[in-house]
This record gives structure tokens, sequence and C-alpha cells, in this order.
């Protein structure tokens, strides 16, 4: 039953989000009180905002858990990457024979998203080289696709649900650095680059994670790589 107030001014009325109502709050001489009108005030706000709520999709489509139970977090949108940063990316694709005629797109890509989420851009571009070489139509026996090789699978569902092209450098970049930095959270930067790979108790998964890991940071420029192969795995 919708509560009924009553004002010796007014009479009597709902209580909710209704003209009257509201009316009665903001302008009738029976209440006393700026603070105590401030109150009601924002108990009526709040009553419509919870009766007519807006559309969350917008807010919280950027936001999902991965398939450890983390979460990976859309930044707010970054400022221009520095000029010397992406030269810098530039460079290291050249380095490794990426494709001229992409390569200055890709390094904006790696730039700009590494700085949403706030992740190392140089790591992600050793990730990069290391996926896919760069390559925008890479696709494995695995079927992951793309730059950053988003494994079909595991994030196929989140991309078609938020409208992600894969094939598209920049999109694939976006939720490539936004699923690496919701590892890194997770487990650090060199465990957060082993599960983006893929990372288990198995032992064969950890010796694969490990080599992954190594590549990576021999890209990046560690020399010798610092993650070591699990024990049983060194000995073969």
């Amino acid at each position: 039953m919708q509560p009924i107030a009553f004002c010796n001014r007014c009479r009597g009325m709902e209580v909710g989000c209704n003209s009257r109502y509201m009316v009665h709050c903001l302008l009738c001489k029976a209440w006393v009180g700026r603070s105590f009108k401030l109150l009601v005030l924002s108990l009526v706000l709040m009553a419509f905002i919870f009766k007519y709520p807006a559309s969350t999709g917008g807010l919280l489509r950027d936001f999902h858990p991965s398939d450890d139970g983390g979460i990976l977090e859309a930044g707010f949108l970054p400022a221009t990457p520095a000029p010397g940063q992406v030269a810098s990316i530039n460079e290291l694709l050249t380095r490794y024979g990426v494709d001229p005629g992409q390569r200055d797109r890709i390094a904006n890509a790696i730039a700009e998203r590494s700085l949403k989420y706030k992740v190392d851009p140089k790591l992600v571009a050793s990730v990069v080289i290391v996926e896919s070489r760069a390559n925008p139509f890479a696709v494995s026996d695995s079927d992951a696709v793309g730059i950053m090789q988003i494994h079909l699978p595991t994030w196929g569902t989140l991309a078609d649900e938020q409208g992600i092209n894969l094939f598209k450098i920049e999109d694939n970049a976006d939720l490539g650095v936004r699923i690496l930095s919701g590892y890194i959270k997770t487990y650090g930067v060199w465990g957060g680059v082993a599960h983006y790979l893929g990372h288990t108790e198995d032992p064969e998964s950890q010796r694969a994670a490990a080599e992954y890991v190594q590549k990576v940071q021999k890209v990046y420029g560690m020399n010798p790589p610092q993650y070591p192969l699990p024990a049983q795995a060194a000995l073969h």
C-alpha cells in the first residue's frame, strides 16, 4: 500500500513520485528548516531513481569477471600517448619485421590501450609480437585471432555482446590489453603474462606458460629471461 502523508496546508497525499507530493516537499510553507527539506527531497529523488532506473548497459559492459574470478576494469578515457612512446613501440615492431603498412596503426593502438588500462606498453608490444607478429588477421589452431590472439572459446561471447570486431586492430588491442590488465592485477606482471597464455596446475600447462613468459621477456629485453621453468619440466 502506498504511504499517505498529511499536511495542514496540502491535506492528504500519496508519498512518492507524484507531482503533488513533490510540490509539497519543495514549496509548502508548512515545512520548516532547510536541512529537513533537503533530506526529504533527497529521499524523494532516490525513490524516483529506483522507480525509473536508467539503463545500466553502457556503464556495466566494461566490467566483466575473468574466467578465473578476477575483475577486468576499464579505465577512464586516456590522454594521447607521448610521441616518443609511440616511436619506441614502432621501433620494436620494426625490429621484428612487422608489416610497414600496419606498423603506425598498431603502435598507436598499443600505446593508447596500454595507457587506458595502465599496462606497460612495451610489455603489450612484446606480447603482440610473440602472439602474432602483429598480424591483424592471424588465426591459430586453437581458434585465437588477431594481433593479441584473443581466444574465441573463452572471450568470443563477450566480444559479440560488446560489438567488438576482433580483426580490427584497435578492438583487438583494447580487449587483449583489458584481459592482460586483469590478470596482472591478480597475479603480478609475469604471472599475469603466464595466465594470458593459459596457466593451470597441470605440469604441461605450467611448462608451456613458463616458456611463453620467457619468450615475452626476451622480446621485452630481459637477458637472460627471469621466469623459471617448473622443476620437472626442466629435466626433459
